[in-house]
């Protein structure tokens, strides 16, 4: 054999020695950079894993064609198909988005368990997307009788996903928050206790349970409750839209239920609580301002604030611009 021939040969197998070192150690640098692919990925394809990743979401895509093309019978080889790509990148953020949103229909409960994996990943710590739209398939897919056993497994239920989803600063907020009070209104049963109140009040419709929800959300961020809702941006720039947000749904079912106790109950509450020292129709709870006689949204007959005892001038200042007659302290 030339003496050539064999240095090429040792030569390339230096080569592939180093080659495998250093993807090696290139393993190791993403295994610090990315926690996840230490407990979930893969062995090593020589630092490929990402380029199999990409290749095998390809397929994917070729193979799944559509939503209406997994059915009870395929969703199995779906799922292994979506995790393989997931072990090989746990960032692959379409994965979770795309893929098992697609499976979310016939098994909600391996959508989900994916679902967990993106939302647990640091290096997707912005994503508010992904722990949406999990929440969002407890809520919407799981049959309510699996719902404990998985969200024990989970060790987080929907409420707890949106509220991930709200404090990563997401675009969409407002409708993050929206679910995020339709799943705390699901967890109440059927009474619900105000905040400082000695007695429960029964929970009459699945509304009802959504204005308690509001009123619990938006009065923790004043009392230090766990479920403090102050670090949100919608409840810290936004307090008019909950205000208006919490009376639309209080005047709708004070409509609906004129003479239901419980309504006014809560009504009360909502009054001496969130809302102390605001002015409200007694018939449709529009707020009215400082010297209005009647409701401009009803016209009902309201209680008369914020005048002069002598003249009726709406007070302005420390002295009445109609009559000069010093406010009253």
């Amino acid at each position: 054999m030339k003496k050539s021939v064999i240095v090429h040969i040792l030569v390339m197998v230096i080569a592939a020695a180093a080659g495998s070192f250093i993807a090696s150690s290139l393993v190791m640098e993403q295994n610090k950079l990315c926690s996840t692919r230490i407990k979930i990925g893969q062995k090593s394809a020589c630092g490929f894993n990402k380029f199999i990743a990409d290749v095998e979401w390809m397929l994917f895509i070729n193979y799944c064609g559509s939503i209406g093309s997994i059915k009870n019978d395929n969703v199995n080889e779906v799922y292994s198909k979506l995790a393989s790509i997931i072990k090989n990148d746990p960032d692959f953020v379409k994965a979770y988005e795309i893929g098992a949103l697609m499976i979310s229909s016939q098994a909600p409960d391996k959508a989900v368990e994916l679902m967990k994996i993106g939302c647990d990943n640091p290096r997707l710590s912005s994503n508010w997307k992904i722990p949406f739209l999990t929440g969002f398939i407890l809520i919407q897919n799981v049959n309510k009788k699996d719902l404990p056993a998985l969200t024990k497994k989970l060790k987080t239920d929907a409420e707890g996903f949106f509220k991930i989803a709200a404090r990563r600063g997401n675009p969409a907020e407002r409708y993050v928050i929206s679910y995020l009070m339709r799943a705390k209104a699901a967890k109440l049963g059927k009474s619900w206790k105000a905040m400082g109140a000695k007695n429960p009040i029964q929970i009459i419709n699945d509304r009802h349970a959504l204005l308690c929800a509001w009123i619990d959300g938006a009065s923790a961020g004043y009392t230090g409750r766990d479920d403090d809702m102050s670090s949100y941006s919608m409840v810290q720039n936004s307090t008019k839209d909950i205000t208006q947000k919490i009376l639309s749904i209080a005047s709708s079912l004070k409509e609906e239920h004129p003479n239901d106790p419980n309504i006014n109950k809560t009504i009360n509450e909502l009054k001496t609580s969130l809302l102390k020292g605001q002015n409200f129709c007694g018939k449709c709870l529009t707020v009215y301002a400082p010297g209005d006689k009647f409701c401009s949204s009803c016209g009902a007959k309201v209680v008369v604030y914020g005048v002069c005892e002598k003249c009726g001038t709406v007070e302005k200042g420390a002295f009445c611009s109609g009559c000069g007659a010093a406010r009253k302290k």
